[in-house]
């Protein structure tokens, strides 16, 4: 009896150094973690609004996949907005962004930033050939197809029509959020 307690003892100190070597490996981890983050939100959003030096949230009304909304800026004034979503794709979610120009009234672009999707299929959605499959397009509704022809289709990419479409969706959840926010 008396070895089990010694044991359960020893195991008791063993668990609380462990738990306070994990719990201090967080707090040490965080912030570098969280400007880690920032620093690769900042990037991909610069690479769908190059123009803007700033970009702040902002307080939107949020609908859908809708996550959280940026104005991009040039000095004081807004250049587009960045909007990012989390639309569920094949493999779970897939946060992304959408930039919207305001100068223009066309889809800056768009970038994924996380996704669980299929390495080889799904995931061929975070190539610059699949970005640019956005960047220009106007402000009317996406639909996906298998060979695009027409300004409001979207080629689908092959085996990954459920990554597509769900990405596509987002971009018209960003487009319809912009037209309706008052902002143009």
């Amino acid at each position: 009896m008396k070895n089990i307690a010694k044991l359960a003892f020893a195991l008791f100190i063993f668990a609380a150094v462990m738990t306070t070597l994990l719990v201090m490996t967080h707090a040490f981890t965080l912030k570098p973690i969280e400007d880690n983050n920032k620093r690769e939100q900042e990037r991909m959003m610069r690479a769908i609004l190059s123009q803007a030096t700033a970009f702040n949230e902002i307080p939107a009304e949020k609908s859908g996949s809708m996550v959280r909304v940026f104005e991009a800026l040039i000095e004081d004034e807004a250049v587009g907005y960045i909007v990012e979503l989390a639309p569920a794709g094949y493999g779970g979610a897939i946060n992304m962004m959408v930039g919207i120009s305001k100068a223009d009234d066309v889809v800056a672009g768009m970038r994924v930033l996380r996704h669980r999707e299929t390495p080889g299929l799904g995931a061929v959605a975070t190539t610059e050939r699949f970005y640019r499959r956005f960047e220009g397009r106007g402000l009317t509704p996406l639909r996906v197809v298998r060979t695009a022809s027409r300004d409001d289709e979207i080629d689908a990419i092959t085996s990954a029509t459920i990554t597509t479409r769900a990405i596509a969706d987002a971009v018209n959840e960003a487009i319809e959020w912009y037209m309706g926010s008052g902002l143009r």
